[in-house]
């Protein structure tokens, strides 16, 4: 559960299959009191994890300095590794770090120390009727089509 003046970070990421791996990020923060910020992203030559980890990197890159900061995700993995691991990849300089998140790893970690932010990594089940998670998920979603819609554009016969 969130404490008063906390920002709720919602964040999703999404792969979509083809040539060239379309994938999106998004991401929806809540304040009380205060307008919600979405934003989404898309990417070329991607996978499903690497957007996730972007989607928080990309967040964290929005909220003011010295924000505390819940970060809803539903991907289990990333919020075991980012609540229990970001710190020893810190300590390690991101040595064993898989080398497909390892940028956006390292992101999150500078976002953290640079904005001075507190923030908790919480994981929520996907797809089940939490605003904030089902935004995310559609603004993910979209970022992967507009990536896919390029890159079927590019691959039209007649194009140049």
């Amino acid at each position: 559960m969130a404490t008063p003046g906390e920002y709720l970070c919602y964040t999703d990421g999404s792969c979509k299959a083809a040539d060239g791996e379309p994938g999106g990020w998004g991401f929806v923060i809540k304040r009380a009191g205060v307008v919600p910020v979405e934003r989404y992203g898309k990417a070329h030559g991607t996978i499903a994890k690497v957007m996730e980890y972007r989607a928080v990197a990309e967040a964290l890159a929005a909220l003011p300095a010295g924000a505390k900061a819940v970060v809803f995700c539903d991907n289990q993995s990333l919020v075991e590794n980012l609540s229990k691991q970001l710190g020893n990849w810190i300590r390690s300089g991101f040595v064993n770090v898989d080398p497909q998140i390892v940028d956006d790893a390292r992101n999150i970690a500078a976002r953290i120390d640079e904005g001075r932010l507190a923030v908790r990594f919480q994981w929520l089940r996907a797809h089940n009727g939490n605003p904030g998670n089902e935004r995310a998920d559609e603004l993910a979603a979209q970022g992967a089509r507009e990536a896919k819609a390029e890159l079927a554009a590019r691959t039209r016969p007649g194009r140049r």
